[in-house]
């Protein structure tokens, strides 16, 4: 079976949907997390916590910063700028799903 190995990085990482799925099946799953509003979210989603990317930046220092994360949104956008966040708040394993939720087809 295929395993994912995360890497830690200065820089936010893709992910996409075929290595997220892999991942989250091992032992060492990253913390997932949705930054849509919670109305999409309850609609749809992946699993993990849902933070919207509004109220993002008042729970970073809720998280982890020695744990890997994925954040995940509609297209990628939202989450790639919630990851730069994580960054600059030197968490060191950070992913953004590559196209967003509307890439899991």
């Amino acid at each position: 079976m295929a395993e994912f190995i995360p890497q830690e990085s200065d820089q936010v990482q893709w992910i996409n949907w075929q290595e997220l799925e892999i991942w989250l099946a091992q032992n060492n799953a990253p913390a997932l997390i949705d930054v849509r509003e919670e109305d999409k979210h309850l609609a749809n989603n992946l699993g993990g916590d849902n933070i919207s990317i509004l109220e993002f930046s008042s729970h970073i220092n809720q998280l982890d910063p020695d744990e890997p994360i994925v954040l995940y949104c509609q297209v990628g956008q939202k989450s790639f700028n919630a990851a730069t966040l994580l960054i600059q708040a030197d968490f060191t394993s950070v992913y953004s799903l590559k196209g967003g939720i509307e890439s899991v087809r």
